[in-house]
């Protein structure tokens, strides 16, 4: 599972809006009936049905990992389905997805636990059923070659253990004097096994054939494994997110605390996030009453999300964290809303000590490293592909090759664009970045504007920059696996 928003534009603004539902069908779409049965977490506790929403994540548009595409219980028995129409770019496309909760207080933050479920998209599959969190079968680990692990390394920066996994390449015990570079990976236990996340990037599977063939030098490769505060430590900075609802029409009569809240929207982030063309495109939201509930729908959605109004024309929803400040003209009416949400994130400078504090040291004292950042590479997917840029242009003389796979630009306002522009002057440093273009969500966009960022900076394509868009790619370890080979010919390519 990787967690990521679909938040680089207005859209994500979204504990105000509905997930995206489906478009008209194309000639080669694909409808799935998504259905997952509630009793049983009804049962256990971990689902209000009056408080709380269900509905899927995925790694394929329309789904994304970082916004929850909603599931209804039309008949009331706690059956909630939805219909997503899919647009596969290629005929095996495979989708993962996780059933996922959103409230309060839900054990594993409301995620199904376990790896994430996957099913085809090649029409073979019209409805998927089965009760929430399901278990699934267990996996045996999946190692190739040498890798050792290290379960429970401490440390002083952040309060969770994590494992540590060490591939060690071929010959690496003939020859005491020899010394080796390495790539250090976030998500490590999805590195080099499966059992974890049913799909892993089979990192010691591309070694081991890339060495043998003599097309990458033999290395090191150390996963760092997540820990439960992944959202946390693979983020720079505390996201302050905030959105602004001003009013621009619809007015009626003030009648009661309902009608003083209905009308048109202009929606607005603060700041205002930037599409490709570097634009702020203005989105409207609309409120209307209807016998007494009252309902939010942003203007290019299909079904509109359900508000509670309190004593004196306040404005809730039950299963979000966010505040609705509701500023008044001077008959009552609601004239701007503000939407804030706790801030979130921002640990990733404690992450970054620890791993240049803590387990780099550990590693050069327990193997045979070569020194300087010529030898060693950082790298990582989505919010570790974020965190894997931010820490490498913080730390230019630990780190020379940065894989950024995948990586999640949308984090707070697109910051890690202010970062590359702030630069006082380019880093010696070669950097991959790629990304599919089945990942949804803004994330093909906030790809590209990280590129041109780069090569404003004086980045260089087919030099110290390699930027890859793969076609038809989702956003799962199965997409950064097909893409691990070229990474590492780019990273430790065989000296000349």
């Amino acid at each position: 599972m990787r967690c990521l928003s679909a938040g680089a534009g207005l859209l994500a603004l979204l504990l105000l809006v509905a997930a995206p539902h489906p478009g008209q069908a194309q000639s080669a779409s694909v409808r799935i009936t998504f259905a997952v049965d509630m009793r049983l977490a009804v049962d256990a506790g971990w689902f209000d049905p009056a408080a709380e929403t269900v509905g899927l994540r995925g790694s394929l548009e329309p789904l994304t990992w970082g916004q929850t595409y909603p599931a209804a219980d039309a008949d009331g028995d706690l059956v909630y389905e939805v219909a997503v129409v899919f647009t596969p770019r290629t005929p095996d496309a495979v989708l993962d997805y996780k059933f996922k909760v959103d409230g309060a207080g839900n054990p594993n933050d409301g995620w199904e636990t376990g790896r994430n479920r996957e099913v085809a998209l090649d029409g073979a599959a019209e409805r998927v059923a089965r009760p929430f969190d399901e278990p699934l079968p267990p996996l045996d680990p999946t190692f190739t070659g040498m890798v050792e692990v290290h379960p429970a390394f401490a440390s002083a920066f952040l309060e969770s253990p994590r494992a540590l996994y060490v591939y060690l390449p071929p010959g690496y015990h003939d020859d005491p004097s020899r010394r080796y570079p390495v790539l250090y990976l976030h998500d490590g236990q999805n590195v080099f096994d499966a059992s974890h996340a049913g799909q892993e990037w089979r990192a010691d599977e591309h070694a081991e054939q890339l060495i043998a063939e003599g097309l990458v030098e033999p290395l090191i490769i150390v996963g760092v494994s997540n820990s439960p505060l992944r959202t946390q430590e693979y983020t720079p900075s505390a996201r302050q997110w905030r959105a602004v609802l001003t009013r621009v029409g619809g007015d009626r009569p003030l009648t009661d605390s309902l009608s003083a809240l209905v009308g048109t929207y202009r929606v607005e982030g603060t700041p205002a996030p930037r599409n490709h063309e570097g634009e702020s495109p203005e989105e409207t939201f609309t409120i209307t009453a209807e016998a007494g509930v009252l309902y939010g729908q942003h203007v290019q959605e299909d079904a509109p999300t359900r508000f509670v109004a309190g004593p004196g024309g306040t404005l809730t929803r039950p299963d979000s964290d966010a505040t609705f400040h509701v500023v008044r003209d001077a008959e009552g009416r609601a004239e701007r809303i503000d939407i804030t949400r706790p801030p979130e994130g921002g640990l990733g400078d404690a992450y970054g000590r620890m791993l240049v504090e803590e387990v780099k040291p550990f590693i050069e004292r327990t193997y045979r490293t070569r020194s300087g950042p010529e030898h060693t590479g950082l790298g990582g997917s989505s919010l570790g592909g974020l965190i894997t840029l931010y820490l490498g242009l913080q730390y230019p003389d630990e780190f020379g090759v940065l894989l950024v796979a995948s990586p999640s630009v949308w984090w707070d306002d697109q910051m890690i664009l202010r970062e590359v522009e702030a630069l006082e002057r380019k880093t010696a440093q070669r950097i991959w970045v790629d990304m599919g273009t089945a990942e949804g969500g803004g994330m093909l966009q906030g790809a590209r504007l990280l590129r041109e960022a780069l090569e404003a900076r004086g980045w260089t394509e087919g030099d110290d920059l390699r930027y890859v868009e793969e076609e038809g790619a989702a956003h799962n370890e199965r997409a950064w696996a097909g893409r691990f080979g070229e990474m590492l010919r780019f990273a430790f390519p065989v000296p000349k």
